[in-house]
């Protein structure tokens, strides 16, 4: 049985060894994802309630992330949530893990009143949720990323009726 809870305070080591673990054969990973995590957690974009642990038995198996950005023009600055990471240890993939995870990510930040859910990742993988590519809206990111990677989610109707600028992430997404 999965239980997908918020993190607690005494998560920290078992989710930073978790995401190492799921990230380890990963060929494109920068292996540093948990450390960005760690610094996300000294921001103001970490918001606890949306930072989930998948428990598979009583043994942790998935880790999710979702954590503020601002959508910025000249006009308007809008709050989105940025997806990342997603974690799943190998021994747990493929059993609809990250499926629950994800989900319950959601439909927490509805609850919370956000309007959206930005990230890069999988392209085969997030349009399951009702994930659209990014360049289907007036929205930038800070950096480069192929296109068919970098997708967002409304999770209302309406939610990016005139959104438009570029995304600014928390001081802690990008490594500097």
């Amino acid at each position: 049985m999965i239980v997908i809870r918020a993190e607690r305070p005494g998560d920290r080591a078992v989710i930073a060894d978790l995401v190492e673990r799921a990230y380890a054969a990963v060929p494109y990973s920068d292996h540093r994802e948990h450390l960005m995590i760690e610094r996300l957690r000294g921001t103001g974009a970490y918001i606890p309630a949306l930072s989930l642990l998948a428990e598979i038995g009583g043994e942790a198996g998935g880790h999710i992330l979702l954590t503020k950005a601002q959508i910025r023009s000249d006009l308007s600055a809008v709050t989105t949530l940025a997806l990342a990471p997603l974690s799943v240890v190998p021994e747990f993939q493929m059993q609809g893990v990250g499926k629950r995870l994800v989900s319950a990510a959601h439909e927490r930040a509805a609850a919370l009143g956000f309007g959206s859910v930005l990230l890069v990742g999988i392209p085969s993988y997030y349009p399951q949720f009702g994930y659209e590519r990014l360049s289907r809206y007036p929205i930038e990111l800070p950096f480069n990323a192929p296109d068919e990677n970098c997708m967002i989610l409304p999770l209302r109707p309406g939610a990016l009726d005139g959104v438009a600028g570029r995304v600014q992430y928390a001081d802690g997404w990008i490594d500097h």
